[in-house]
């Protein structure tokens, strides 16, 4: 009998470790086809889309920088144009139109103007958002996040493929459908900034002169090289 106990315990210890092999295995897999799943859902739902329209909240914070919590309005249109407007009115204003980028803040009499190809910005991934058909090939990987997510919603980080954008990471939270409600971007400083969409308006085309900017009379504008 103690022969049998000897040969009993390692075979039962052993077919323990094969099932919780098995279950992580298949816990794997799980995961691999919902990222898949939504993935397409998200590329169906804005690779065709022309524009975008929503409110926003947004929580920027970076090593050293007190937190600073900012909301308004947001504009986005292919090919490469967006348009945040912060409040209160008249607040903020951030415009990108092809490869003009300007930067206005009403308060300091002041407007920047640069390059799109020169300025490092938190907000230029929501640039890709429209008419982003193949999300694998801009990323090294896209990964389903466990923790962080509602009941109802998905948690995806996706890793760029280089430095271009100025991120180490991004993260997606999204519905089954592939709506995006928050996108947390992650900066190769540690600088984190954190954007929820609410009232989103899809397929929502703005008036061309909402990418457009013209400094009112007694502006200083500062070009950005």
């Amino acid at each position: 009998m103690a022969v049998t106990r000897h040969l009993v315990f390692p075979f039962f210890f052993a077919l323990l470790l094969l099932c919780n092999a098995s279950t992580q295995n298949a816990q794997s897999i799980n995961t691999d086809s919902t990222a898949d799943q939504l993935i397409k859902r998200i590329e169906a739902r804005y690779g065709r889309m022309r524009g975008l329209a929503a409110e926003f909240e947004q929580t920027y914070s970076a090593p050293g920088v007190r937190e600073r919590r900012e909301r308004g309005r947001l504009v986005l249109e292919r090919p490469r144009r967006m348009r945040w407007e912060y409040d209160p009115k008249p607040g903020k204003l951030f415009i990108v139109n092809g490869r003009d980028v300007w930067l206005y803040i009403p308060a300091d009499r002041e407007a920047t103007h640069a390059d799109v190809n020169n300025v490092s910005d938190s907000r230029f991934p929501f640039l890709f958002l429209l008419g982003q058909t193949n999300l694998r090939r801009e990323f090294n990987s896209i990964t389903i996040v466990v923790d962080g997510a509602q009941a109802d919603t998905r948690l995806l980080r996706l890793v760029p493929r280089n430095g271009s954008m100025g991120l180490s990471e991004i993260f997606l939270e999204v519905f089954a459908d592939g709506r995006i409600v928050r996108v947390k971007m992650v900066g190769m400083s540690g600088a984190v900034s954190n954007v929820a969409l609410m009232n989103v308006r899809e397929n929502f085309i703005a008036p061309a002169e909402a990418f457009e900017f013209h400094p009112p009379p007694g502006v200083t504008v500062r070009r950005q090289e």
